[in-house]
């Protein structure tokens, strides 16, 4: 996986295998729980992404070189739905999380990036 920061934008370039992985960490996730993710950092300035459960709602937000998604327990099985998907998706296919398409109750926090999911082929 590789991240891009487009203005208030997140997009996570990533193969279905490695969506699952952190849809998985955010699903099984319990308040305290985190996981890590290496990025590749030869096509980005960011070295890993990071997955953490506490907090009331969901977050994505950039610290130095680590992507940072925050999620509650509340709002995990919303969250994950965003990651999971099947082997044969499509690569460049694109998911959206951003604020004007959230329902209520809101998903992400007022001062949340947006992200933009990329799939890239298994054979990259």
């Amino acid at each position: 996986m590789y991240v891009e920061l487009n203005n208030k934008e997140l997009h996570l370039h990533g193969k279905t295998a490695e969506f699952n992985a952190v849809a998985r960490s955010i699903h099984k996730g319990r308040h305290g729980a985190s996981a890590s993710f290496e990025l590749r950092s030869a096509n980005s300035t960011f070295s890993s992404l990071h997955t953490k459960c506490h907090g009331k709602l969901s977050a994505i937000q950039i610290e130095g070189s680590e992507v940072h998604i925050t999620y509650s327990e509340s709002v995990k099985n919303r969250l994950y739905t965003y990651f999971s998907m099947p082997a044969d998706t499509q690569p460049g296919s694109q998911f959206f999380l951003i604020h004007s398409s959230q329902d209520y109750p809101p998903l992400l926090t007022d001062n949340s990036l947006a992200l933009v999911i990329h799939v890239i082929s298994s054979n990259t």
